[in-house]
């Protein structure tokens, strides 16, 4: 761990105790929620109207850093001493599993949350060995952006299958100034979110039983994943070779410059491409990712869930406020002020929400159709086998069937403890 990470999770530690986190003041019981900034100030909204309508109880946020990983650290740097100092945890999707079985994190009630009323993608990544431990709070999904104006001057209708996306690029992109596809290709965790989302749009699965059972077959899908995605990079019209150095800031740029026909990017995107500045203004649609002919397009979920701590000493009166912040109404706010991409269903049919973002439907359409991470509580190592063996075989420093076999091989490893 870096020393600029670790002396940022000793601030945090000495500010928890500060606050007085988790403690009874008088006759005051204070529940602590940490979670990322909230810039739109919704979230700061719904704490003060919850604790101006529920004397006896102060809900504190406490803000956490911007950077996933440091927040990751300081989670588990906190927990693993057992401290008491937060009562509910945002955690981010891939995390449930790891501290579920840490035993950090506590199965929820069955009133608590509802599976029927969330989207599916989220449920499950709050699931794990057949219990919930968190609630779906908000959402994210890996989405294809596209240039309306520049298909519609070619004729050409948005391309469902991977095919017909090469050939669209290479009918419309006919000048070096303009890229076919920019996605994420640098090798970080989006370079995992990206990986995915081709293999199952193969028909492939990094499923446990799957790797377990059927390991040649799954070294098959995984060498014919890596060859479509080397073969979008070895098309002059349609991925560029530096996608190997790119994040998701460095596609967007290049998309709302107007510099790329095609975009994979997070919902995030969409603001982006619409506010002053941007080049594609009005210009820009959304879609489900492409898929190989006779397959289905999956997304990978992104988002954040909210989790009780096991050793919160305020449990009744942090589930409360858990009920709360994760209710239809408090979606509902989040969504109008903040953009935030709901988990629950019916808040995509709510008048209001879509009138204050009208895409929203559009994200739906793709949010049907999302899978998760492999769900493990040693996630972490599984995202470092795929992003350096996904990576070498793009680079071209080893062939796609000995990255996948390195892939298979593994993770069967891993999977199996």
């Amino acid at each position: 761990m870096r020393t600029a990470t670790i002396m940022t999770i000793v601030a945090l530690a000495a500010a928890f105790a500060l606050s007085g986190c988790g403690s009874e003041n008088g006759d005051t019981i204070t529940i602590v929620f940490a979670a990322g900034n909230d810039p739109s100030g919704a979230t700061a909204s719904l704490i003060e109207r919850y604790n101006a309508t529920h004397p006896g109880v102060e809900v504190r946020f406490q803000i956490m850093p911007a950077n996933t990983d440091t927040q990751h650290d300081a989670y588990v740097t906190y927990l693993s001493a057992h401290e008491s100092s937060i009562d509910l945890y945002s955690l981010d999707v891939i995390w449930t599993a790891e501290f579920a079985r840490a035993g950090w994190v506590e199965p929820l009630p069955e009133a608590i949350v509802h599976p029927e009323e969330f989207l599916s993608g989220p449920i499950a990544s709050v699931t794990y060995e057949g219990k919930i431990y968190a609630v779906p709070w908000f959402t994210d999904a890996g989405v294809l952006y596209y240039r309306e104006d520049l298909l519609e001057d070619a004729g050409l209708s948005v391309p469902q299958t991977w095919d017909a996306f090469v050939a669209a690029c290479e009918a419309v992109v006919t000048s070096s100034d303009m890229d076919g596809f920019v996605w994420q290709g640098a090798r970080y965790e989006g370079l995992v979110c990206n990986f995915l989302e081709y293999l199952w749009g193969v028909g492939g699965s990094l499923d446990p039983d799957h790797l377990l059972a059927e390991p040649e077959l799954a070294a098959s899908e995984i060498t014919e994943t890596l060859n479509l995605m080397s073969g979008l990079i070895a098309n002059d019209a349609v991925t560029p070779r530096s996608v190997l150095t790119y994040k998701e800031e460095d596609a967007r740029r290049l998309f709302t410059e107007g510099r790329s026909l095609f975009l994979r990017n997070w919902p995030y995107a969409w603001g982006m491409a619409e506010e002053e500045g941007s080049k594609v203004i009005g210009k820009t649609g959304i879609a489900p990712l492409p898929h190989a002919k006779n397959r289905t397009s999956y997304s990978t979920i992104g988002g954040w869930n909210i989790a009780l701590s096991s050793f919160s000493e305020h449990r009744q009166e942090a589930l409360e406020f858990l009920s709360f912040i994760t209710s239809e109404e408090a979606l509902r706010l989040r969504a109008i002020e903040g953009s935030y991409m709901p988990t629950r269903l019916v808040t995509y049919e709510d008048p209001a929400v879509l009138e204050a973002n009208p895409h929203f439907a559009d994200f739906f359409e793709v949010f049907k159709n999302t899978r998760n991470r492999p769900r493990s509580p040693h996630y972490p190592r599984i995202s470092d086998v795929i992003q350096e063996n996904v990576h070498r075989a793009l680079s071209g420093e080893i062939t796609s069937k000995a990255a996948a076999e390195k892939i298979v091989t593994e993770l069967a490893d891993i999977l199996s403890q």
